[in-house]
């Protein structure tokens, strides 16, 4: 957001250009989700639930949520989110990793269907 509202392209920041602030607005709704379905699971483990498939769901849209806005933040940064000075590209491959450990976003996938497919259908 800061580096948004600083760089200048034909003739204003360009965070006032819809190219930039819509996918930046989209982030921000994205990671309130994720955050949100992270306090849910915590709750019903809270209150002695498995949330087996609620820790899956979290976990899986999580990290999908945060490759997506770093994604975008190297986008908003063009050739400067690319070097080590801003730190995106370390965030993107340490998500990378974290997608594949405690299950791939498809095993997580499955998880889900099949609570599902046991009866699980509370949303």
């Amino acid at each position: 957001m800061a580096y948004a509202g600083q760089r200048v392209a034909f003739g204003a920041p360009i965070a006032e250009h819809q190219g930039v602030s819509f996918p930046l607005a989209e982030s921000a709704m994205e990671v309130h989700a994720a955050h949100l379905a992270g306090l849910n699971a915590a709750m019903l483990l809270d209150r002695g639930e498995r949330a087996i498939k609620e820790l899956s769901m979290a976990k899986a849209y999580s990290v999908e949520v945060c490759l997506r806005a770093v994604d975008r933040a190297i986008q908003t940064h063009g050739g400067m989110g690319l070097t080590n000075e801003v730190g995106l590209v370390h965030a993107y491959n340490t998500l990378r990793i974290i997608n594949i450990a405690d299950g791939t976003n498809e095993i997580l996938r499955r998880t889900i269907f099949q609570q599902l497919a046991r009866g699980d259908l509370d949303l």
